[in-house]
């Protein structure tokens, strides 16, 4: 029997106990489902029945403020508004009660309660607004049946919240129990499921495990040896020897593609060098010609060509770089990348370095990433000088511009830039992102103070 076929077996039987664990698990779901909607329910109700209390105790103070004042009248009309408000919002609550009652008895308690507000409103705005109207002075007989109703109402809320809280630590009660038995069944699964994962894969394990330390010292001796394939006997006939065969062809062919893509660039760049060289050696001699500007246009696109030439090589070839690190200052990569750039003025360019931290990389790859962010700074600067900063393991590079309109991420990819910019490729701040990736740095930008400023933290 093959690795595979004993795989299968394997896998199999685990996903038969997978899916009945599963099957549990969305049974539990269900239950947990309906306990909880039927507890919510519960609460709902709760909170309407306190909030009919809150209403029962509100007509009670509404009668004691105008008995009191009863003869303000301007008093009595506003408590009289107040305790029809109070009915209105009885009523909004009076379908969606009675309607989620859970039982005959519980729903003519509701009935029988909304009975008694009705009577309760009634008694306010029609009897004791009657004996105010006519200035009686006696509220003796009023007092004593709007008492009896408002306790009545108040015994049968008392009932129904006793009632719903009752049910609810039922249901909390029932839960608990479902909770402890769905946990005795699905540990049990899992163990049985633990002990056959193990019994079956133990001695898969074991057999595959030195072929997997074969291929494994074949894998280390291709990176340390620079090898371009895996030399390592594994047997024959088991999949391991057919992975590793698969591999060594894949990387047979990327050797082949990456050494014909590397002499395609090294043709291009040949090719397109020496037209561009001969092209502006031509220029030269036209340029005192009455065609003058028409001359430093054409050598202006010469350039550009040029310059869209290296970056793209650069580009590239950041692909295939292999990194050699080392330690230098910060300080030594500044001036590095400065030595590089031509730069008319050097008051241009303010130096700030509070921190001469050292830095891990390789310095030739770091130097062209801060050659082209000093070289956008000076390009879109709108007033100089622009300035370099370092400190706390951060470099920044700031310039007097305009913020940028997009997110840095979208500056990163190639060939992007400002709508109404003209000058550039969009694929400085490429290039940049690409050597600080490969470095695991991290390249940043924010706009403060009418400044541009973006940073390399390292």
């Amino acid at each position: 029997m093959t690795i595979r076929q004993r795989l299968f077996i394997s896998f199999s039987l685990i996903l038969f106990i997978t899916v009945f664990i599963i099957g549990v698990f969305f049974y539990s779901i269900y239950n947990f489902n309906e306990i909880h909607n039927a507890q919510i329910h519960r609460y709902d109700q709760i909170r309407r029945v306190e909030k009919l209390k809150e209403h029962n105790n509100s007509f009670s103070w509404i009668v004691l403020d105008i008995i009191t004042d009863y003869d303000k009248l301007n008093i009595v009309k506003e408590r009289l508004n107040k305790a029809e408000y109070i009915y209105k919002n009885v009523l909004f609550l009076k379908n969606k009660t009675i309607e989620n009652s859970e039982s005959n008895n519980e729903k003519k308690n509701l009935e029988l309660i909304f009975l008694h507000f009705k009577e309760i409103d009634f008694l306010i705005k029609n009897r004791l607004f009657k004996i105010v109207e006519e200035k009686q002075n006696s509220f003796d007989k009023f007092n004593i049946d709007f008492e009896k109703l408002s306790n009545e109402t108040k015994n049968l809320l008392d009932q129904e919240v006793d009632y719903l809280q009752n049910e609810l630590n039922k249901t909390e009660k029932n839960k608990n129990q479902f909770i402890e038995t769905i946990k005795i069944e699905v540990v049990l699964l899992l163990l049985i499921a633990f002990t056959l994962a193990f019994v079956i894969s133990s001695k898969i394990i074991k057999e595959i495990k030195s072929m997997l330390d074969k291929l494994n010292k074949g894998v280390l001796q291709l990176f340390n040896d620079d090898e371009n394939s895996i030399k390592v006997d594994i047997g024959k006939n088991n999949e391991l020897s057919e992975i590793t065969n698969n591999l060594n062809s894949y990387l047979e062919k990327q050797s082949d593609i990456i050494h014909s893509r590397e002499e395609l660039l090294r043709n291009i760049s040949h090719e397109l060098k020496t037209p561009i060289t001969k092209g502006k050696f031509l220029l030269e001699d036209l340029k005192n010609s009455k065609y003058k500007v028409e001359v430093e246009h054409i050598n202006n696109v010469f350039i550009d060509i040029e310059e869209l030439t290296n970056k793209l090589l650069q580009r590239e070839k950041l692909n295939f770089a292999t990194l050699k690190i080392y330690k230098f200052k910060v300080s030594s990569l500044i001036l590095e990348a400065l030595s590089k750039l031509s730069i008319d003025d050097e008051s241009k360019i303010i130096l700030d370095i509070e921190d001469d931290f050292e830095i891990e990389a390789d310095k030739y790859y770091m130097t062209l990433a801060l050659k082209n962010l000093i070289d956008n700074a000076m390009k879109y600067a709108l007033e100089f000088p622009i300035k370099i900063k370092a400190e706390n393991k951060t470099l920044y590079v700031e310039n007097i511009a305009d913020e940028l309109s997009n997110d840095l991420i979208y500056y990163i990819k190639p060939f992007t830039r400002e709508p109404n910019q003209q000058m550039g490729h969009g694929l400085g701040l490429n290039i940049v992102n690409k050597i600080v990736q490969m470095h695991k740095f991290k390249l940043g930008y924010n706009y403060k103070n009418s400044h541009n400023i973006f940073y390399i933290t390292f």
